[in-house]
């Protein structure tokens, strides 16, 4: 893969720095972990507002491209990059403590755009990508293995749950159709099953389906969710006292479990009578969205939902 200057913009930044209190100088000299490096747009703010941080990626070619965009920063010790899924964060930091923590679950457009990979459908119709979508190369199964292997009940409960598609069940039945004439093997031929049930003629006025269809595809690929709860685990338990986690989902399953393992942490305890006993050690701040300044420039923010954790005890 070549490497370039990157394209991706990061999202929402200006609202992740806010939560880190970085205009404060809150960062100066203190450690902020990076769980997905990306294009590492975040990274490089971080850096900028004094902050030390240690940076993972499950994408080689994204450590790879950040190693040479980041020399002067990681020969000085203010930058570290690990190729490693983001679950695996504390393990990096070992004994020391983080101010911020932050997990940016959508991916840069350098990556999207890349046809080897076959995250994305924008390009479906022109080039032949492969149905791969793994994150790290070592995983056993391609987006194109569950299109061709996985049995039509299930086809259709990965794609309720993880894109909350009402047609879940007609698309399920169509990509079982499909693939008895010619296996699944690039993104074009899921595209083409998916304008089955959502023609190009019908002049769609949202975003394509087949974002959230391809992205939901991808979480199972990766088995994203049971690597963000364990992530979100680590990462609280890396944080020092006022210390803050953010996290950018994307995708609907990922909002739900952020927000309800958020929320569990922020339950007073109380006694035997309903008094409280002890104030609960997380504080959960205000769902922050993309405002139409930032969509302007970056439409794929539209989806984007910012939530914050702030450990006071």
């Amino acid at each position: 893969m070549a490497l370039h200057a990157p394209l991706h913009i990061p999202v929402l930044l200006p609202e992740v720095l806010a939560a880190f209190g970085a205009e404060a100088g809150h960062l100066r000299g203190k450690w902020v972990l990076d769980g997905t490096f990306g294009g590492g747009g975040h990274t490089a703010a971080l850096l900028a507002a004094g902050a030390r941080v240690v940076a993972t990626d499950w994408d080689e070619a994204a450590i790879i491209g950040g190693r040479l965009r980041f020399a002067t920063q990681l020969a000085a010790g203010q930058l570290e990059l690990h190729h490693a899924p983001y679950n695996e964060l504390g393990d990096l930091l070992g004994s020391r403590r983080a101010a911020g923590v932050l997990l940016d679950l959508g991916f840069s457009s350098d990556q999207l755009e890349d046809p080897k990979r076959g995250l994305s459908y924008h390009s479906a119709p022109e080039v032949a990508s492969p149905l791969d979508m793994r994150l790290n190369s070592a995983l056993a199964i391609t987006a194109a293995d569950i299109l061709n292997d996985w049995h039509e009940a299930r086809l259709a409960d990965l794609f309720y749950t993880h894109a909350e598609e009402h047609r879940s069940r007609p698309l399920a039945k169509a990509i079982v159709a499909a693939r008895k004439l010619k296996p699944f093997a690039t993104t074009a031929d899921f595209l083409r099953v998916i304008e089955t049930l959502y023609p190009p003629r019908m002049g769609l006025k949202r975003a394509h389906p087949a974002a959230r269809l391809f992205q939901a595809l991808r979480v199972a690929v990766n088995d994203e969710l049971t690597v963000l709860e364990a992530a979100l685990h680590a990462c609280m338990g890396a944080l020092e006292k006022r210390g803050v986690l953010a996290v950018i989902t994307f995708q609907p399953s990922e909002e739900r479990l952020v927000k309800k393992i958020f929320r569990a942490v922020c339950v007073d305890t109380l006694d035997s009578v309903g008094r409280v006993a002890s104030v609960a050690p997380w504080r959960q701040g205000k769902k922050i969205m993309a405002g139409d300044a930032e969509l302007a420039l970056n439409p794929r923010a539209r989806s984007a939902i910012l939530r914050t954790l702030t450990k006071v005890a």
